[in-house]
């Protein structure tokens, strides 16, 4: 692996003094992140940075989750953090939602309301308020108050079937449900009053074609991440109209997490099947044509989730591919300060680890 050369350590000394803290909060040197997961005897590992990634540490008490996966993070501010978690049972056990109000150094587990009995996938916070959230079986879930009170919010007419990812932006709520194919575009431009699937065209159903993540940019664009033929599709108008815009970036596999921090560029995430490792690319859309960079940092790893503050700054979480050293840890997290020039594989605590997801507070979904 590459190391940081000297322009990347600048930006990235920067970032670290200026991004996600400010001079009177106490509990920040940095970048305020969390990475979630599991370990293999199905306890959800928390994992929190305060200085971009530097230094990871543990949070919680893993025997208080113990048979529960971490599916998703959230992070809002340097205090302020949700996390989704499901049973390792699957579909026959019930999930949770964890939120941290100082930084992480409580974690509480908050009700659901009564009759939600499945793991929760995915979480997104808008303010130390305000949090969406989405059920495996596709139960909407909304909290005004912190997480004192989750609701069901009624999706009436529209079927959410097999969830994968929700984001969230101001009004619009996106959900990518891989279940309902050509339809999985799951879209409320109104706070959840009213919601609607989006067409996604050439999309083949029959084929187990869907849509596996999205990213939303503003209320007008919105990316999305299709399976099973790493297709990029992008709407420009709030989703009234989808465009395949970059088909088949880096071979027929799952593109398992994207982020954009733009209009015309996306990080994606992907486990490659037939192969041991997975492949981090970057897609870019200049002049009318579509280009793809992929690279794989490791060699080692599969990637799971990707967070990014814009072009350059990214971090990506992962776990050991099939067949690699036991000596290595089981998950990874990597940084790029230069758009995928150079990647540093950052320390863990835990060794036994499968990582999922990754959030930074300011940073893209």
């Amino acid at each position: 692996m590459k190391r940081l050369g000297m322009w990347t350590i600048l930006v990235l000394g920067i970032l670290l003094s200026t991004s996600g803290c400010s001079d009177d909060d106490p509990i920040t040197t940095g970048p305020v992140g969390w990475a979630i997961g599991w370990r293999s005897d199905n306890s959800a590992v928390i994992l929190h940075t305060k200085d971009g990634g530097k230094t990871w540490l543990e949070q919680g008490d893993p025997a208080l989750w113990q048979g529960m996966q971490g599916n998703d993070i959230s992070a809002v501010d340097p205090r302020t953090a949700w996390a989704a978690l499901a049973s390792a049972a699957g579909s026959d056990g019930a999930g949770a939602i964890l939120h941290t109000t100082d930084g992480g150094a409580n974690w509480r587990i908050q009700p659901l309301p009564e009759g939600v009995n499945d793991g929760v996938k995915g979480i997104k916070g808008l303010s130390p308020s305000v949090a969406w959230a989405v059920t495996l079986g596709g139960t909407v879930l909304r909290t005004l108050d912190g997480g004192e009170n989750w609701v069901v919010i009624p999706h009436e007419g529209v079927s959410i079937e097999q969830v994968n990812r929700i984001d969230a932006k101001g009004e619009d709520i996106w959900i990518a449900d891989v279940g309902n194919g050509d339809k999985g575009m799951i879209h409320s431009a109104d706070f959840g009053l009213t919601w609607r699937q989006e067409l996604l065209p050439n999309a083949d159903s029959s084929s187990g074609s869907g849509p596996m993540c999205v990213s939303i940019v503003s209320s007008e664009v919105v990316w999305a991440g299709v399976r099973p033929e790493a297709n990029l599709y992008r709407t420009l108008d709030g989703g009234n109209a989808w465009r395949l815009d970059a088909p088949d970036i880096s071979g027929p596999n799952d593109l398992d997490d994207i982020c954009a921090p733009n209009a015309d560029l996306v990080w994606a995430v992907q486990n490659v099947s037939g192969e041991s490792s997975g492949r981090i690319i970057r897609v870019r859309l200049e002049g009318g044509k579509v280009i793809s960079d992929p690279m794989d940092p490791t060699g080692k790893y599969v990637y799971e989730g990707v967070t990014c503050f814009d072009e350059k700054i990214v971090w990506v979480v992962g776990f050991k591919a099939f067949g690699v050293s036991p000596d290595l840890p089981d998950g990874v997290i990597l940084l790029t300060a230069d758009g995928g020039a150079n990647w540093v594989n950052q320390p863990i605590p835990v060794k036994d680890v499968t990582l999922w997801k990754v959030s930074f507070v300011g940073a893209h979904r």
